[in-house]
């Protein structure tokens, strides 16, 4: 017999009660925690205080109780410990999210990626060249799931190898500069230190690897690295972007050891490799012991679908379009359609980027085709 699938209310009904019962037990046995990676059936808890400030560094494996909503990276939760007879813990609710971003999925509800997100991190790099309508489309979720966006623009110093590239990626930088979205610069360049993964390099010769690794760059793209880092500190926050655009290779030069899985980009079609299977925090090597400062590290997609958004959800999410639209003639326009349409009249004098304009049909034409 097949489980019985519950609905979105069932499902937000069940979610509430475990917050609230939960949090008010008087059951001492049940510590607070942290998921930093799930793996099917089973995930990866840090043990927080009451505070959610981090408790230790010691990490157990729980499975969760039946009919609990999905529980994703990034989740707090209540959980009791292991008993003496085994190694695995339980999670017993899941407390209230400030955020979550999904992954939208045709004629199925979105799919949870990960909670309480404060920064998501678009990234794009010179190689292989990035899909300007796909960064758009991150954009657009993370302003309907009201997370802050930042671009990050990793392998800075491959740029100038393809001139054509190198013009694309500095034109759509300085677009998204423009329409107010920080942009950040980094080279997770790897010059050995990510291969020590026995642990048997001396510190005076990763001091040394360090030491090359800055001399590579000069000044002004160190401190656009100190930028970067800075964005991080006291917060959560997850890379996304296409596969090959290097964000395991950029969580292993902050860590400063081998934790990602990383690939190489395909020589006959120049995309990047599935490496991240799952998404997985890793807290960052010179954060405050005390504080949760992770970074998620989230599977590479070429597509990223919106189809869990309305027509009007997608212009929300584009501000400069936003803008226009709160000047048309009736609360109700058909936008592009009614006649007097701010959104057109800009549309129609260049005052929206073209880019941004291709990149609004395409998703349109998408919702279309559902």
């Amino acid at each position: 017999m097949s489980k019985r699938r519950l609905n979105k209310q069932q499902l937000e009904r069940i979610a509430s009660n475990h917050a609230t019962v939960s949090q008010s037990a008087d059951d001492i046995d049940l510590l607070h925690g942290l998921v930093i990676t799930h793996y099917g059936k089973e995930v990866e808890v840090l043990r927080l205080n009451a505070d959610k400030t981090i408790a230790n560094q010691t990490t157990t494996r729980c499975h969760f109780r039946a009919k609990l909503p999905t529980i994703v990276c990034g989740d707090v939760i209540l959980w009791r410990a292991p008993p003496a007879n085994s190694a695995t813990g339980v999670i017993e609710a899941l407390l209230e999210r400030e955020s979550l971003l999904k992954r939208p999925r045709p004629y199925q509800d979105p799919k949870p990626v990960a909670a309480n997100i404060d920064t998501i991190f678009i990234t794009l790099s010179p190689q292989p060249a990035p899909i300007i309508s796909l960064i758009d489309r991150f954009l657009i979720a993370a302003e309907n799931a009201n997370i802050n966006a930042c671009i990050l623009l990793n392998k800075q110093d491959l740029m100038g190898q393809n001139q054509a590239v190198t013009d694309e990626i500095n034109e759509a930088l300085a677009l998204y500069t423009e329409l107010g979205y920080p942009v950040y610069r980094y080279s997770a360049v790897d010059n050995g230190l990510n291969d020590d993964i026995d642990g048997t390099m001396t510190d005076s010769e990763k001091d040394n690897i360090a030491q090359l690794r800055s001399a590579k760059f000069s000044d002004a793209e160190n401190n656009e690295t100190q930028r970067f880092i800075d964005a991080l500190a006291n917060k959560t926050s997850i890379l996304v972007g296409q596969s090959g655009v290097g964000k395991s290779s950029i969580i292993n030069t902050l860590k400063g050891n081998h934790r990602a899985k990383i690939g190489d980009i395909s020589a006959s079609n120049d995309k990047g490799k599935h490496t991240t299977t799952t998404s997985q925090m890793y807290q960052l090597a010179g954060a405050d012991a005390r504080i949760a400062t992770g970074i998620i590290d989230s599977p590479g997609i070429r597509e990223f679908g919106l189809w869990h958004l309305s027509p009007d959800d997608i212009i929300n999410g584009l501000p400069e379009f936003q803008a226009h639209t709160e000047n048309c003639k009736f609360r109700d326009c058909q936008h592009l359609q009614s006649k007097g349409c701010a959104l057109q009249v800009a549309f129609d004098q260049g005052e929206i980027h073209p880019s941004r304009i291709s990149s609004y049909h395409h998703i349109l034409a998408s919702l279309d085709q559902l």
